[in-house]
């Protein structure tokens, strides 16, 4: 009697290791396909989106939306309407030509208000003629991200590539200080990566289940 009791237990128990190491089967599976599914979501991510303001001249009032591949900003202004041409976008007002600049020591802006936090990689700036123009980049707080001072190749239309910005958030206000004026050509962002540790941390768990699962049956 004892001896088929034990006979039986064993059963069990074998019984039980072979549906635990199927278990285990099914979470390495699982937790591989999380892997790569989080490896193909990041270089999806990666892509970045490059959102032109340029079109025919118009006066386009305070508030301005636009959606570029899956990206939804809104752009507002202050001191003066938002004014569009084929340079990109100013602000309305005489002595600058509608550019975005700053007359009389009031700074205009052009606030950039995106649907979800992402990475501001650069900017495209139309400059007029050859000086210098100085802007800022603020974030929602009104903290200054950047600061930039550009220079024209002094010709009446010169776009001046920002580039290495690499602002996270999801507001960037421009805000002219001094010079004749700019306009704001194009932004291009990208989505915020994922943590490079979160494919290897879901592999690093799988494994540590491996490994718990050899140590008790040794």
């Amino acid at each position: 009697m004892r001896k088929l009791t034990s006979t039986l237990l064993m059963a069990a128990t074998t019984l039980l290791i072979v549906r635990y190491e199927v278990l285990i089967g099914r979470i390495l599976k699982l937790t591989s396909a999380a892997v790569l599914s989080v490896g193909l979501t990041a270089s999806a991510s990666s892509a970045a989106t490059i959102i032109d303001f340029t079109g025919f001249r118009a006066d386009l009032g305070s508030t301005e939306s636009y959606f570029v591949e899956g990206t939804g900003v809104d752009v507002t202004s202050t001191g003066g309407n938002i004014h569009r041409n084929s340079n990109g976008l100013g602000v309305t007002s005489n002595p600058d030509r509608n550019r975005l600049g700053s007359n009389d020591g009031n700074s205009e802006s052009l606030t950039f208000s995106f649907s979800r936090t992402l990475t501001l990689l650069g900017s495209i700036v139309f400059e007029h003629r050859g000086g210098v123009e100085w802007f800022e980049i603020l974030d929602g707080d009104s903290n200054v991200l950047s600061s930039q001072r550009i220079m024209g190749d002094g010709t009446s239309s010169s776009l001046v590539d920002v580039s290495d910005l690499n602002l996270e958030g999801d507001t960037f206000t421009f805000r002219h200080l001094s010079g004749s004026g700019i306009r704001i050509n194009q932004l291009t962002v990208t989505s915020v990566p994922l943590p490079a540790a979160m494919p290897m941390a879901l592999l690093a768990f799988g494994g540590l289940l491996v490994m718990g699962r050899r140590r008790k049956k040794a």
